[in-house]
């Protein structure tokens, strides 16, 4: 799920943008503060540290809980999809946007060419894999990959194959798998907890899969209309093999202090950290507030032991003006342990309030990126501007995709990144890969362009020196775009130990239905550039959903097997079905 109410309370914004003002360009970390500010060139970034309460835990083994049985959905329709009057209107003239950027070498459509890619159905829409709707969508996606076992996660269930698809476990529905208990005051919602946007990842350090997913129940969110307003981020750690299980509820409205939700899961780890991040928006406007984020100690949660996360909010960047940041995305730190950085790494692009130099990534291009850094020894966290100006990719909204039968049918999201992003160090430079979806030229003139939705991928060369300094460049960025009205969107990376780099993302046009498709890039190839896209799967039907997705997922199975795998969706019948692939 997640929110786009763009009615933004400007008198609040503007208020915030003045207080933040104040800070010098060349403020510094102050021990135990309320801010860690960190300048980077012309940028300042900030944000609020605050307190959270202990984390509730329990331990069960997921080889006893309920196993979901088939039944078709009855409610598929049912759509999550928000927006305001600003976005709508940017969605509508994206596709004709002269201040999009302009793509060189578009891919190659291999047409009917077959990829010879493994890979096994998952899990698809149906009234108990999304119970609370009886049918959803999107599915969102979650993966975890070991080399023996695969768990996928979806909107709103988990189940596990080993590695030819065989199911082993579930699917278990999301409420089953974390125990969460039913809303207060009982009987307010007769679905039941509302559980959304699954995120997943497996450590081949420990041999652990993890799990996380949102809990929201506020009027506001349209969800819980008549329960106690919380919003919860379920995370669990799971010995596939024993099935043992430990899980945590984690508050986001770190004990009452916020009066906010948490939408969009974001989950990422490092050696000796779990991350989780959320869009919070206001339970009494609905409104986008802030982002918040949170950390806890990895190795105290792996032994289900009582933990409490160190918390902060309210990320702002600072340039010519002052903007709100969303969606600061955790990385999944993919590396041995001699390698790990010693920190968490997140990163985030502008999205929906623009960017510090006044472009509104609406109707013109924002630039830019912003890498963070959670320092676990002292619990400090900052940040580095990753200048894209000049000479960088830009990006901005994209259209929706086409599909037979229907124009800008099928959801493209904004500008925000989507998968999760992977820090690895396979190609002998300590490197972030993420993508972002945006309008590309790929034809027209220059008074009016043919723009398409497609990919932004990019890798960030990162180092972090102190709690403060974090130095980071933008090592080679590109465009996925197709000519025609052939769209690319939610592409999700991964590298693997020898700096190989794979990226999964979406397709369709008005003479493909909605498909998977795959590139990747060899860590020797010229800076910039990346292979030729291929079929995963080719969609048999165009789809009747609204909403095609908040994001993809990919996963490593470690150096030993050296495999990576990514999930995704595609069309069938009308509704999502979700395939799981092994692409090394």
């Amino acid at each position: 799920m997640k929110r786009r109410n763009l009615k933004i309370a400007i008198c609040g914004l503007l208020a915030l943008a003045a207080l933040l003002s104040v800070f010098a360009s060349g403020a510094v970390f102050a021990k135990g503060a309320n801010h860690s500010i960190k300048a980077s060139g012309s940028v300042t970034v900030s944000s609020k540290k605050a307190s959270a309460p202990a984390a509730v835990e329990h331990t069960v083994n997921v080889k006893s809980l309920p196993v979901e049985k088939s039944a078709p959905a009855v409610n598929h329709r049912q759509s999550l999809f928000f927006s305001g009057s600003k976005y709508a209107a940017a969605k509508k003239a994206a596709a004709t946007n002269k201040n999009a950027p302009a793509g060189k070498g578009a891919m190659v459509d291999p047409g009917n060419t077959k990829s010879g890619i493994f890979g096994f159905n998952g899990m698809a829409d149906s009234a108990t894999i999304c119970p609370y709707f009886g049918g959803c969508q999107p599915p969102d996606m979650a993966l975890a990959t070991s080399p023996q076992f695969v768990l996928q996660g979806v909107n709103t269930s988990y189940a596990i194959y080993d590695t030819a698809g065989h199911i082993l476990v579930g699917p278990i529905n999301d409420q089953a798998w974390y125990g969460t208990p039913n809303p207060l005051p009982a009987g307010c919602d007769p679905a039941g907890p509302f559980l959304s946007d699954p995120r997943a990842f497996y450590d081949p350090n420990t041999g652990l899969f993890w799990t996380a997913t949102l809990q929201v129940e506020s009027a506001a969110f349209g969800v819980g209309v008549g329960c106690n307003q919380l919003s919860i981020y379920w995370i669990a750690n799971l010995n596939v093999n024993t099935g043992i299980m430990h899980v945590y509820a984690f508050d986001m409205t770190l004990g009452g202090l916020l009066n906010d939700g948490a939408d969009y899961t974001q989950f990422g780890f490092s050696g000796s950290t779990i991350s989780f991040t959320g869009n919070m928006f206001n339970f009494t406007t609905g409104n986008y507030d802030f982002a918040e984020a949170q950390f806890a100690d990895k190795h105290t949660m792996e032994q289900g032991l009582p933990v409490t996360s160190a918390a902060f909010f309210d990320f702002f960047a600072c340039a010519a003006v002052c903007v709100t940041l969303d969606t600061i995305q955790p990385v999944e730190t993919e590396t041995t342990a001699a390698n790990d950085p010693g920190v968490q790494y997140l990163v985030n692009s502008f999205n929906i309030f623009g960017d510090p130099f006044g472009n509104d990534c609406f109707f013109t291009a924002c630039n830019g990126f912003i890498v963070w850094a959670f320092d676990p020894s002292n619990s400090s966290i900052g940040g580095a501007f990753v200048s894209a100006i000049g000479n960088g990719p830009a990006y901005v909204v994209p259209a929706n995709a086409d599909e037979p039968g229907c124009f800008q049918c099928v959801e493209t999201i904004d500008t925000r990144i989507t998968g999760t992003p992977v820090y690895s160090v396979g190609g002998g430079e300590p490197l972030i890969s993420f993508s972002l979806d945006t309008g590309v030229v790929n034809g027209g003139s220059a008074g009016f362009p043919s723009v398409v939705p497609g990919v932004l991928w990019g890798q960030i060369q990162v180092s972090h020196f102190s709690s403060i300094v974090v130095s980071a460049n933008l090592a080679q960025s590109g465009y996925v775009f197709f000519t025609g009205d052939r769209a690319a969107f939610f592409g999700a990376e991964m590298q693997d130990k020898n700096g190989k780099m794979f990226m999964v993302f979406d397709t369709s046009s008005a003479n493909l239905n909605p498909s998977i498709m795959l590139v990747s890039r060899n860590a020797s190839d010229p800076l910039g550039t990346i292979g030729n896209a291929k079929f995963i799967i080719k969609g048999p039907s165009a789809t009747f959903d609204s909403r095609w997705g908040d994001f993809e997922a990919t996963s490593y199975s470690g150096g030993f097997s050296n495999h990576v795998w990514v999930a995704s969706q595609y069309s069938v019948s009308g509704d999502w079905n979700t395939f799981i692939a092994r692409v090394s």
